[in-house]
């Protein structure tokens, strides 16, 4: 890990863009663990929660997928998942949800619960 990486929380990926057309092919069908972060434009809580997105999904490169799904461009997976604000993390395992967090969260309460 360089500098930059340390003062920074460590090395970053995005997470995947996922949407109404392509979420069920990905996330439902695809298997696998998701965190996918329900996210609004005008949601200051969004924004910040974004680097620390970025360093779990780096961190958890090849065990868990992260996906971003910005919800009011994505209304019907957003009412599928009952998600009424954002931010929202719902945690997916197997096609199945099996965690949902709502609001800010941080990275180690979100850590634990991925160990969980």
């Amino acid at each position: 890990m360089g500098l930059i990486d340390f003062l920074t929380g460590g090395p970053k990926k995005d997470p995947e863009h996922l949407a109404d057309a392509t979420f069920k092919d990905t996330v439902v069908n695809g298997g696998g663990a998701w965190v996918v972060d329900f996210w609004g434009p005008n949601c200051p809580w969004c924004s910040k929660m974004v680097p620390t997105i970025r360093i779990l999904a780096a961190k958890y490169d090849g065990r868990v997928r992260f996906g971003e799904l910005e919800t009011s461009g994505n209304p019907q997976v957003t009412r599928a998942y009952g998600v009424k604000g954002t931010p929202a993390l719902i945690f997916v395992k197997g096609g199945q949800v099996v965690e949902r967090l709502s609001g800010f969260q941080t990275q180690l309460f979100i850590e634990e619960v991925l160990a969980a």
